[in-house]
């Protein structure tokens, strides 16, 4: 900072004199920013006003662990940032950019696992002694919310980091690993699991490197772990890693409407029910906010529209209101990400499914239920075959020794579907 010096400028034509002026105002901003600190003179973040405040120097400066979540963004030309989590967008400074709220780390090589917790926690303290509870390898490394006047923690997110230079690969690349993809998605899944208790919000593992920057002067955050970082495999030793989400999203709705399990399925299956007629009536109508969600790919805007249609319907058919709120909550979210339009028939007939010509005649719901189910367990059991079939020529292709075992681990299937799909004449 005390070497800085204004750029030399240069002979300027009227081809680059644009750009000569945004970097010189570049290079200003992160002068002042590294010189007087972060200034917010006031406005809404998150959709909270925020009052104005200054906050001297980097966050990373304090913590090992700050500075592994720079390592972990993308270089500032890929990166995306945001003042809500709806509305990402680039940066012109990698500095500048990791003090907003929001930040996307880097898809390609996950280092990383978010939990978001949809709960508010009297304090820190009491938010520390919850997580100690827990049956799991470690605190978080870092944890970050809001922090109201009383001290209250507002639906943080916890952050566990995996090994230094440890990070999982996630490509299209052939040679990267699909069971080593999938057995990072247990893992984060098998955490977000545990965490339920706490609130945990499956929906949050479909864009799993969405975050509340840890490094923004717009939150609060306590760092707790500063030694311990378990890789996949023992986190693997630890957690469910064969959690399934849908489970997972009728148990977290029980939790956070704080119902009896029966009561919460009755209202999931029946606004869940709702959730997929509300779909199929905005596509077939081409309504321009439905339309604009799924051009962009902004799911959170789609399950918003969700819940703003029902939910005045939910709350009225309820005894309680808000915990049918909280429900409809979770249902959306998952229906949102799930949701494939291509699948909706542009017409008003009923969707029949990929076997439809099979069912046209067949009366009966438990009858054509009956068809379906046998359909779907032959697909199913003709694309693990295919999954095998590839991880064995993998295998022997690298002049390993195939087993039923190692083709498991390489899979991410059980030992029991292995054998059963194992081509016959190959040698366990």
């Amino acid at each position: 900072m005390s070497d800085w010096r204004p750029p030399k400028r240069g002979k300027a034509t009227p081809e680059n004199q644009l750009f000569i002026e945004r970097f010189i105002a570049r290079r200003e901003l992160i002068h002042r920013r590294l010189a007087e600190g972060f200034k917010f003179h006031g406005g809404n973040i998150g959709g909270r006003w925020r009052e104005p405040f200054l906050e001297q120097g980097l966050r990373s400066d304090a913590s090992h662990v700050l500075r592994r979540i720079v390592q972990l963004t993308p270089r500032q030309s890929e990166m995306q940032v945001g003042r809500s989590k709806d509305v990402m967008s680039n940066t012109d400074a990698k500095i500048l950019g990791l003090d907003e709220p929001w930040i996307v780390l880097n898809r390609e090589v996950r280092g990383a696992f978010r939990i978001d917790l949809d709960h508010t926690f009297p304090s820190w303290a009491a938010l520390q002694y919850e997580f100690e509870q827990l049956r799991l390898p470690c605190l978080p490394h870092v944890v970050v919310g809001f922090e109201d006047d009383d001290g209250r923690i507002e639906r943080p997110h916890a952050i566990y980091l995996l090994p230094y230079n440890q990070g999982t690969w996630f490509s299209n690349d052939t040679r990267c690993r699909r069971d080593i993809m999938s057995f990072w998605r247990g893992v984060h899944a098998g955490i977000t699991k545990a965490l339920l208790p706490l609130g945990a919000d499956p929906g949050a593992l479909s864009n799993a490197m969405r975050f509340k920057n840890p490094l923004s002067p717009f939150w609060s955050i306590a760092i707790w772990n500063e030694t311990t970082f378990p890789n996949l495999s023992e986190w693997g030793d630890w957690v469910d890693t064969r959690a399934n989400r849908r489970t997972m999203i009728r148990e977290s709705a029980s939790m956070l409407a704080g119902t009896d399990r029966k009561a919460s399925n009755v209202l999931f299956a029946t606004f869940q029910a709702w959730t997929y007629e509300t779909l199929k009536a905005l596509h077939r109508a081409e309504s321009v906010d439905y339309l604009e969600a799924i051009r962009t790919g902004d799911r959170d805007a789609l399950a918003q529209q969700l819940f703003e249609a029902l939910v005045p319907r939910a709350s009225e058919s309820a005894e309680h209101p808000k915990q049918a709120q909280a429900i409809l909550y979770r249902v959306v979210d998952y229906a949102a990400t799930r949701w494939a339009p291509d699948l909706c028939k542009p017409d008003k007939t009923r969707d029949s499914g990929a076997c439809a010509n099979e069912v046209v005649d067949v009366q009966g719901v438990s009858a054509r239920q009956a068809i379906g189910a046998h359909y779907t367990h032959g697909l199913r059991r003709s694309r693990s075959a295919e999954v095998v079939r590839e991880a064995i020529e993998e295998g022997q292709a690298s002049g390993e020794t195939v087993t039923v075992a190692g083709i498991a681990r390489r899979t991410g299937l059980d030992r029991k579907t292995v054998r059963t799909n194992w081509p016959a004449g190959t040698t366990r």
